[in-house]
């Protein structure tokens, strides 16, 4: 492995280890979720509801879900279901299991009557490595891969990796030691630790090798303060490819304002998960910040050490993998599902803790695997986009869903709720809302459960407000003035373009001109913002700035009373002597003039200068009166 990249990621908080030794036995195989399908029919007479339910043998070749959506198009059929197979609730026979507060806690017990994982299933652990000998969780690796050694099926037994391991798939019913989340799921272990700490090179190789090796899951109970674009890089791809990613959200939370982001927990597209203890409160240790997004047991939690023993640690470390645990159960339960399904699903079943709604110590709330493997995800509505000038949404509804609701709400607010009654398109009132605000449009059906948001981005349709110009003189090649913030600014005289600018953050823009102008010529000034809006146009008429030349003037004597010579045309030509004005004459059209004057002494000098309808004055011409 070629370590291009230093940055330093220590593992996460990892504390209070006692052992327990247990003796060995063998793990349970999962039974069939249904057997067939039941139908309801619709009531036509006062029938018992016995009479009205028929159980339906699903053909074979079939599948549950297909002849359900078959029977549900008939017309005397109101719904069809899955024939479920319920099981004994009884606990496992882990002698440890007891003791493992959190099982009780996530539900674990219930949610096992639909899946104890499915053995296609593998979460990779990024980790220290694993016991793979360890009684409790032989047969679960798969792929293992240490990425300081670069080999394959041999990693260290560490002891934080060995404890993640049997949260997430310690065997069950093997009569030794707990049990994991997901029992029967496979383990990829991925060791990038050398000592006490791993580098960011090793990391990424480790999320290549899981991707590589079709892992379903990855797990990493570890992080960093300082941000890594070759490690979110890393992070993105995994994702893109199909990839459900769970990390820690660190130990500094009893720091209080000086806590920050922690990644790769932090970076989007992973579910970053904090600590709680068995009281559902959070431990002092557990991060909070925006970028948590659920919360799971982690305080004292019991589970499998090297060299066959067992002991209880605590922090986010421990949280993670049971996220990690309960994601395995949903996606073994419904393989159908997409990773972000999955992630929609735990965030939905959550027991909502704290203030309402996501916050920064639980986000969505605690992992719930009970209602995770009880609800199901609705088909996705069709919404059409707005833009900032809309005042209705609208939308189709999937022809699966019957009854229910259609919420739609930003980030920050519930805009509207319009309910669904057999309906198969909605249209919903809102207020205006600000270009570039994602919109959330979801399905909710009267048992509670979801669809995946539909989001959009409200179109910028509004143009910018017509800028606003200084004065521009025929002595300059630069218009400026203020527009709408970043937005592209041109200046043109009829169709030609004469130049363009961007404004800058406070709206200010300087647009040079390819040359200057000639006064009294009619600028068009616009400003086009981002989506392609453009404003309205602003005129400018080029000012005159350019001042007269220096008039000349005819000989002057001391029997002159009519000063001659020739000035800028119409401009208004004034003459001078000792500082006081002693005649002043208007140019004709061809530029010359005639001033009457007294008659002066030889010798005296005079001052002639030129001011024009702009009161542009010109430079004075020096005149001696000759005898």
């Amino acid at each position: 492995m070629h370590k291009l990249i230093q940055a330093i990621l220590p593992v996460l908080l990892l504390f209070m280890i006692l052992p327990v030794y247990q003796p060995d036995a063998a793990s349970a195989e999962e039974t069939p979720q249904s057997d067939g399908v039941i139908v309801k029919y619709k009531e036509t007479s006062d029938e018992p509801i016995n009479e009205l339910i028929e159980k339906v043998e699903v053909p074979k070749g079939e599948s549950t879900d297909n002849l359900i959506e078959e029977l549900e198009e008939q017309k005397d059929v109101e719904y069809a279901e899955p024939n479920y197979l319920f099981k004994k609730m009884e606990s496992p026979n882990d002698p440890a299991y007891i003791d493992q507060w959190h099982h009780k806690k996530l539900g674990t017990g219930a949610a096992w009557t639909k899946s104890m994982g499915s053995k296609e299933l593998i979460v990779a652990i990024i980790d220290d490595g694993i016991d793979r000998n360890h009684e409790d969780l032989k047969g679960r690796i798969v792929n293992a891969y240490d990425t300081i050694r670069n080999r394959k099926h041999i990693v260290p037994k560490g002891e934080h990796g060995t404890h993640i391991a049997g949260i997430i798939a310690g065997s069950a019913n093997n009569g030794i030691g707990g049990t994991g989340v997901a029992p029967n799921v496979k383990l990829m272990p991925i060791n990038v630790f050398d000592g006490e700490y791993a580098d960011t090179a090793d990391i990424i190789d480790a999320i290549h090798y899981a991707v590589q090796q079709k892992a379903n899951i990855i797990n990493m109970s570890l992080g960093d303060t300082r941000y890594s674009e070759s490690l979110n890089k890393a992070v993105q791809e995994a994702y893109k490819k199909g990839v459900l990613i769970v990390a820690a959200a660190g130990n500094e939370g009893d720091m209080g304002k000086n806590v920050q982001r922690v990644y790769p927990a932090a970076f989007s597209h992973v579910i970053s998960v904090a600590a709680t203890n068995s009281s559902d409160k959070r431990p002092s240790y557990s991060n909070y910040h925006s970028t948590v997004d659920i919360a799971a047991p982690g305080d004292d939690i019991l589970s499998t050490l090297p060299n066959g023993k067992y002991g209880w640690m605590s922090g986010t470390s421990m949280a993670t993998p049971m996220v990690a645990g309960v994601a395995a159960l949903i996606w073994s339960h419904e393989p159908k599902l997409n990773k972000t399904e999955v992630e929609y699903r735990l965030y939905d079943s959550a027991v909502d803790l704290g203030t309402k709604g996501k916050d920064i110590y639980y986000g969505n709330g605690r992992v719930n695997a009970k209602k995770a493997l009880e609800m199901k995800t609705l088909t996705k509505p069709s919404v059409t986009a707005i833009s900032d000038k809309d005042t209705k949404i609208n939308g189709k509804i999937p022809a699966d869903f019957k009854t229910g609701t259609v919420s739609i709400y930003t980030d920050k607010k519930q805009l509207a709720t319009v309910k669904i009654n057999g309906g198969k398109t909605f249209t919903a009132t809102i207020a205006k809302q600000t270009s570039g605000t994602t919109i959330f449009t979801r399905l909710i059906d009267k048992s509670g459960n979801k669809s995946i948001p539909v989001s959009f981005k409200v179109a910028d349709k509004t143009p910018p407000a017509r800028p606003s110009v200084n004065t521009v003189g025929d002595n300059t090649v630069k218009v400026t003035g203020k527009a709408e913030a970043s937005s592209s600014v041109t200046v043109k005289t009829g169709r030609t373009v004469l130049g363009k600018a961007n404004s800058n953050s406070a709206g200010n823009f300087t647009v040079t001109m390819s040359k200057k102008q000639k006064a009294g010529k009619v600028l068009s000034v616009t400003a086009t913002d981002k989506a392609g809006n453009i404003s309205s146009v602003k005129t400018v008429t080029v000012a005159d700035k350019t001042a007269p030349s220096k008039p000349t003037v005819n000989t002057v004597t001391t029997k002159t009373t009519i000063v001659t010579g020739k000035a800028e045309a119409n401009s208004t030509v004034y003459i001078r002597a000792s500082k006081k004005v002693i005649g002043s004459a208007t140019a004709t059209t061809k530029g010359t003039f005639s001033v009457r004057i007294p008659k002066q002494k030889a010798g005296k000098n005079l001052y002639i200068h030129a001011k024009d309808k702009a009161k542009n004055v010109s430079e004075s011409r020096k005149v001696t009166v000759k005898k």
